[in-house]
């Protein structure tokens, strides 16, 4: 089953990874014993974003940075894992290296199984 890690960061906590984290989530990636990663992307701040909403049956387009945005989606993986057991595993995992390697940063994910697709059909 395909699940949709939403990585939540406070995006004024500012400063760059340390290089044992990166290194640590590279050898987290590699190791398929609970999840194989899909695919993966750190997002830029939202202050290169755009919004695009439909409000009154309108179209609104609504560039940031986004004031009432504390915490935003930092990122994503997209994770194939046989069951929510083995996904919620390798989640904490994922966090678990946050915790160990940077811990000042706070990090809120958001486990989603994949309900859909168009593409995929």
């Amino acid at each position: 089953m395909r699940y949709l890690v939403l990585i939540h960061v406070d995006e004024n906590a500012g400063g760059e990874p340390p290089e044992g984290l990166i290194d640590a989530m590279f050898a987290h990636v590699a190791d398929q014993s609970h999840a194989k990663v899909i695919t993966d992307a750190g997002l830029a701040p939202t202050s290169a974003a755009t919004r695009v909403a439909s409000r009154d049956g309108e179209v609104v387009l609504t560039d940031g940075p986004f004031a009432e945005a504390k915490e935003v989606v930092g990122g994503f993986m997209l994770i194939d894992a046989p069951t929510q057991e083995d996904a919620v595993a390798w989640t904490r995992g994922f966090v678990d290296l946050h915790v160990e390697h940077w811990p000042e940063l706070e990090v809120v994910t958001e486990l989603r199984q994949v309900a859909g697709s168009l593409t995929d059909g």
